[in-house]
């Protein structure tokens, strides 16, 4: 039971970033395709089912075999630090406007960040396991206070283009979080694997159509940069603040690790590649959260294709 919650709590952590957790993913993805939108995330359930139980499966026994790729650790490197970015562009977005505050908990977070890239998966679960059970509450009320009427709106976009963003959606999520989750895998049976899937896919789907009724509900939130905390306001706008920099902060650990991973594979020093995991991606956040979520994540959705090709196609017997 404890290693199927902890393996849950880093999936959502892993998955519920500063783009889930502001809406700023689902406007992009979801919402400006209008009343088909709802389809596509029912849609979304099953793809993310299937690419968590593949990555608890068979993934870690694909991974290996590409291990000493140094394309694909070059594809990885490239998703996780976009990512990264944008975790902390989140992050910088929501904290507290006291700059002594903000230089104390950048500290905390670049300290564990530390932590995180020497110690690994271990340390995400204690960690996860610590914030997503508040998080999920949090965030949970600040969608239902939002929930003014469902709405269908029709926006004339293509249809055909909404399912391909809604396979992007999902690629973009996992192509990298499949690291993390395939490190998983091994410690689980086969039944707590599809317990695991089930669970961590019906919780991101939910969310996702939420989201999805509150955005469509308030239509001029869609083109903002964080639209849940456009449309927030008194209790709620606090704890979406806390969602945003729960969601920025436990992602932003995996991506890091993820990233000094890839690193090692060419041979940088578990310093440097520690140094370029954080400070690389934390220059990068100064171009904006908004401009690396609306142009940045398409293109890593589109890499990350690559990344879950090479890792379908590959065998899957121990290296």
């Amino acid at each position: 039971m404890k290693k199927t919650f902890s393996s849950i709590m880093i999936i959502i952590g892993t998955v519920i970033g500063s783009g889930f957790a502001s809406g700023k993913e689902v406007a992009v993805f979801f919402s400006r395709f209008g009343k088909v939108s709802y389809f596509f995330i029912s849609l979304s359930f099953f793809l993310f089912y299937g690419l968590i139980y593949f990555f608890l499966s068979r993934g870690n026994k694909s991974l290996n075999k590409l291990a000493e790729s140094k394309t694909f650790s070059l594809l990885c490197l490239f998703v996780s630090l976009i990512f990264s970015s944008s975790m902390f562009a989140g992050t910088l977005n929501v904290l507290p406007p006291s700059n002594i505050i903000k230089m104390l908990l950048m500290t905390t977070i670049l300290l564990v960040c530390v932590i995180v890239a020497s110690k690994g998966i271990k340390s995400l679960g204690y960690i996860n396991g610590a914030l997503i059970p508040t998080t999920i509450f949090c965030m949970a009320f600040v969608l239902l206070s939002n929930l003014k009427h469902l709405s269908f709106p029709n926006f004339n976009q293509n249809a055909y283009a909404g399912l391909l963003f809604a396979i992007l959606y999902a690629v973009l999520n996992f192509s990298i979080s499949g690291v993390v989750i395939s490190s998983m895998g091994e410690q689980l049976t086969k039944k707590q694997k599809a317990v695991v899937s089930f669970v961590s896919s019906f919780l991101l789907s939910s969310f996702l159509m939420l989201t999805n009724f509150v955005l469509l509900s308030n239509p001029e939130a869609i083109g903002q940069d964080m639209p849940l905390v456009y449309i927030s306001s008194g209790v709620a706008n606090l704890f979406i603040s806390f969602v945003i920099f729960s969601g920025c902060i436990t992602t932003l650990f995996s991506l890091v690790w993820t990233s000094r991973l890839a690193l090692k594979r060419f041979g940088v020093s578990l310093k440097w590649s520690i140094v370029i995991s954080i400070f690389l991606p934390l220059s990068l956040s100064m171009l904006g959260f908004g401009s690396i979520v609306s142009y940045l994540y398409p293109l890593a959705s589109i890499v990350g294709i690559g990344i879950l090709l090479l890792i379908f196609t590959f065998p899957v017997q121990n290296h």
